[in-house]
């Protein structure tokens, strides 16, 4: 019981990666730098989703047995896999000098309630390390 208490911990924690909307964040960068870099990184998200899809199995059975341990791990696969896939892209974008910048609710609702020529200015902000207290829009006519 002890083993599948700490299996289930396990397979928790990997669905915490999940971190929401976020923007690829480096001093002096913009948008367009960061699309670039983000371009770059995407073929290392399957590696890195199957990766974590293989670890987990492994764990699984270690601290779960053979039976109980794949069963719980499959029941959450697709989300071990998104987090996998998602931390594939952040290191390769680490090693191009970026941070994952998770975005507040508030900033991801300016965003979406923004003009198209706002959003970009605010995507920009965000990705060079600004934040909404320091942003400064121009009126919009």
């Amino acid at each position: 019981m002890k083993k599948l208490a700490i299996l289930a911990v396990m397979t928790l924690s990997a669905c915490a990666g999940a971190k929401g909307p976020a923007v690829p964040a480096q001093s002096g960068k913009n948008l367009a730098s960061a699309r670039n870099a983000f371009a770059t990184c995407l073929p290392n998200a399957p590696q890195g989703g199957q990766n974590a899809v293989v670890g987990s199995y492994v764990a699984g059975v270690l601290l779960g047995g053979i039976l109980v341990g794949p069963i719980i791990v499959a029941s959450n696969e697709r989300n071990i896999r998104y987090s996998g896939e998602a931390g594939g892209v952040d290191r390769c974008l680490r090693r191009l000098g970026y941070q994952r910048r998770v975005l507040t609710k508030q900033e991801v609702a300016t965003i979406n309630s923004s003009s198209p020529a706002t959003r970009a200015r605010l995507l920009d902000h965000f990705v060079a390390g600004g934040t909404l207290e320091n942003f400064s829009a121009p009126k919009e006519a």
